[in-house]
This record gives C-alpha cells, sequence and structure tokens, in this order.
C-alpha cells in the first residue's frame, strides 16, 4: 500500500492537493532552469545558499508553544535566493533542504508535505515581488520585505492547517498560535535575509560575516528552549503529560486572583474514575496507567486539565459558572463512558464542581468544596457530576469523617487484639523491678 493510503480522509484532503501542488511548481523550476541555463556563477552562488539551508534544516531552531519542530534559519537563505536569483532559485534552495530528512528516517509524508510547503511559499514569493523588481536599495528592501512578507504567509497558513486537521483543533485557534510565537523570529530572520542580501551582492564572501550572528541566534534560542522545557517538566505529570499537582495549585490561585480581580467566575471540576482499584487488580498496573493516559486525552477537550495523583484530576473552568461547569462536566462524562480505553474498555468517572462565588474565597477552600462534591457524586450512584451545595454535601462530608472514624477504631481494635495479653492482676514489671530483680 502506498503510504498516501494510510492518511485518514482528513489529512489527505490537505496533503494530498498541497503536495501535488508542491511538486507542479518544483517541475516548472526545473523546466526554467533546463530552457534559460543559468551562468558558472550563478549556479556556485545557488549551490552555496542551498549547502547552507541544508545545514540550517538540520538543526532547526526550537520554539516554545507550536506543534512542530521548530523553525529553519533556511528561510534566510531560501529568501535571499529568491530575491538575488529568482524564484525558480527560491524553490530549489527551498524545497531541496527538507528533502534532506529522507535519510534520517522521518516519515515520508511529514518530508514530502515540508518540501511541498516550501515549494509553493517560494513560488508565491517570487511572483509577489515581479513588480519591484530592480537594483536600487529603496527596491532591494522592498523585494526583501514582500518576499518575506510572503514567504511566510504562505508557511503558516499551510503548515497550521495540516497541524490543525492532524490534531483535531480550529486552524484559527493554530494559526493565531502560531503567529504569536513565530512572528518576532521570521521578523529578525527577514531582517539578516537583507543582510546577506546587500552583503552577497557586494561580494558573496562578505556573507560569510553573517555565520556568526546566525549562530548566535540558533544558540540562544536553543539554550532558552532547554530552560523552558525543564520547568514544563518540573510541572507536568510524565504519565498523562498533564500538569501536576504542583502546576495545579499555582494555576489554581493565579486564576482565583484574576477571577476575583475582574469579577468573572472561576470553576474547578475534580474527576475521579470509578472502581479504578479494579482495574489495577485484574488487569495490573502498567494497564492502569496505560488508561490513564488514554483518559488524560480526553480530559484535555473538557479544559485545562491537571493529575493530582493516582486516578484524580482536575479540571479549570475560568469564566465558567455553575450551570457552564455542569454542563461542561456532563460532556466529558459523556464523552468517557463512550471511549474505549484499552485494555480495560468502557469506564465510568465522577465529577465533583464548584464555583468561586463573589465573596473571597480560598484555594484550600475551593479545592474542598470540589472534593465534597465529588466524593458526594461516587457515593451516591457514581458515574455523575455534583454541584457542591452546602445544605447536601456537608451531611455527605460528616458521614466520610464519621467513616474514618470508624476504621480507625477497627484498626485500633485489631492492634489491641494482636498485642499481647498479660494475666489478670499482674502489672508490667517497670525497669527499676528488672534492675533489681537481675
Amino acid at each position: 500500500m502506498s503510504p498516501w493510503g494510510k492518511l485518514p480522509p482528513r489529512l489527505a484532503a490537505v496533503v494530498l492537493p498541497v503536495g501535488l501542488l508542491g511538486f507542479v511548481v518544483a517541475a516548472a523550476a526545473a523546466v526554467s532552469f533546463a530552457v534559460s541555463p543559468r551562468d558558472l556563477a550563478t549556479m556556485a552562488g545557488i549551490a552555496g545558499l542551498l549547502a547552507a539551508s541544508t545545514l540550517a534544516e538540520r538543526y532547526p531552531v526550537p520554539l516554545d508553544g507550536i506543534d512542530t519542530g521548530g523553525v529553519s534559519l533556511g528561510f534566510v537563505f531560501c529568501t535571499a535566493a529568491i530575491v538575488l536569483y529568482g524564484w525558480q532559485a527560491g524553490v530549489v534552495v527551498g524545497m531541496a533542504a527538507p528533502i534532506m530528512h529522507l535519510f534520517e528516517h522521518r516519515p515520508p509524508i511529514r518530508v514530502v508535505y515540508n518540501a511541498a510547503v516550501m515549494s509553493i511559499a517560494a513560488a508565491v514569493a517570487g511572483a509577489t515581488i515581479l513588480p519591484v523588481r530592480g537594483d536600487g536599495a529603496e527596491l532591494v528592501f522592498a523585494q526583501v520585505v514582500l518576499a518575506a512578507f510572503a514567504f511566510y504567509t504562505v508557511n503558516l497558513i499551510l503548515i497550521s492547517l495540516v497541524v490543525g486537521v492532524s490534531a483535531h483543533k480550529p486552524f484559527r485557534t493554530v494559526a493565531r498560535t502560531s503567529v504569536a510565537v513565530t512572528s518576532m523570529p521570521f521578523a529578525l530572520m527577514a531582517s539578516a535575509a537583507l543582510m546577506l542580501v546587500i552583503l552577497w551582492q557586494r561580494s558573496p564572501l562578505l556573507s560569510g560575516a553573517l555565520v556568526g550572528p546566525l549562530l548566535a541566534i540558533a544558540l540562544y534560542q536553543r539554550s532558552t528552549f532547554r530552560e523552558l522545557r525543564a520547568m514544563r517538566l518540573a510541572l507536568t505529570d510524565p504519565l498523562t503529560q498533564l500538569g501536576n499537582h504542583r502546576h495545579f495549585h499555582d494555576r489554581l490561585e493565579r486564576e482565583l486572583a484574576d477571577s476575583q480581580a475582574q469579577g468573572y467566575p472561576l470553576s474547578l471540576c475534580l474527576v475521579d474514575i470509578d472502581d479504578f482499584k479494579k482495574i489495577n487488580d485484574r488487569y495490573g498496573h502498567p494497564a492502569g496507567d496505560k488508561v490513564l493516559a488514554q483518559l488524560a486525552t480526553n480530559l484535555r477537550q473538557g479544559g485545562e486539565a491537571f493529575r493530582l495523583g493516582g486516578d484524580e484530576f482536575a479540571i479549570l473552568l475560568p469564566g465558567r459558572d455553575e450551570e457552564g461547569a455542569r454542563i461542561a462536566a456532563e460532556s466529558i462524562i459523556e464523552r468517557i463512558s463512550a471511549a474505549d480505553l484499552q485494555p480495560a474498555g468502557p469506564v465510568t468517572v465522577s465529577a465533583g464542581i464548584a464555583t468561586a462565588p463573589a465573596e473571597d474565597v480560598g484555594r484550600d477552600e475551593l479545592v474542598r468544596r470540589a472534593d465534597s462534591a465529588l466524593y458526594w457524586a461516587k457515593e451516591y450512584g457514581k458515574n455523575q457530576t455534583r454541584v457542591y451545595r452546602p445544605d447536601v454535601v456537608e451531611i455527605a462530608e460528616l458521614k466520610r469523617l464519621a467513616a474514618a472514624r470508624k476504621r480507625a477504631a477497627r484498626t485500633r481494635a485489631r492492634t489491641r487484639s494482636a498485642s499481647p495479653i498479660s494475666p489478670p492482676g499482674s502489672r508490667p514489671a517497670s525497669a527499676s523491678t528488672a534492675s533489681k530483680s537481675s
């Protein structure tokens, strides 16, 4: 079977047309090179830019907050190739560099799509600067700005489109996030492309002066990314990749402060798997961990989710009042009960909700209220949502405390019955008596 046949239909509807268009553009660029041969100096210049772009593609600059491997400094060399040698050169430099990933055993479909995107973006950028072609300083500046903007826009649209489809996220959300994260780095790379074009027009050898600044940018960004990644790992549960207990309390504290300052409601939903111990006992703890990881995927769709420990999760719902939070929680419960979480199959969860009212409610108090509602939901039926009500939930809280006292009393009774029994009327020998008898 062809690798294209393995694509989900929604993803194939994006990848196939873009891939086909990209390679049509590449074929047109190849024909253009064949019918109008370039001189040796031009071919050497294109080869130099291609080598630099390939090296840059091999070491992408990571960015925090986007669902891709990072951005490539090859954007600098591709934009320069378009301005210096035309769109055909831009297609060669932009498309050939991602193709090199095939030798690194990357997924072929991803490599082909990225190469096609670069090809289309280079062609659009080349067409955009045709009206301002010329040798003046102002025209060169306009060419670089327009080419960089067109290249970035096409790349942003097509990459956001495939990421949104594959991750089941709205295109606007993905594109908005990408713009927020990548606009500044691409603006800096556009300025580097302008310097490269100016130096290259003076003498290609002078362009070597940009190696130092570009390398510094890449190293700085990598160092920053590693620090951010380390911070995220410290706040992430390794099994589910959700926020951990520490991250939850930090976020809840901030959200509470914001909701009270700005006057919007904040709801907290605690979720617990029903009879999770039976899953561990029947299938083993590794299988239970697998169920937790699958459950986390479903919880992400309901809001900002955290794993508090064991099989207990929390979801923050800023801007949701009690009714809105109840609807969101019931949607989560229905979605999870309909899911097939291997190897356990369908499972159910219970949810407890507490909403921060107008008066000042502390973090711990809001958690206690949601936990009381969760206990009520589990104690009286499971697979349901309950909203905190003082006149009802507090009764359940008293019952829970009473049950805890009974368990403690039984434990003490078992401990006493297991201890040695002295004969009637006897007293344990004191330390002093023992010493005297010795």
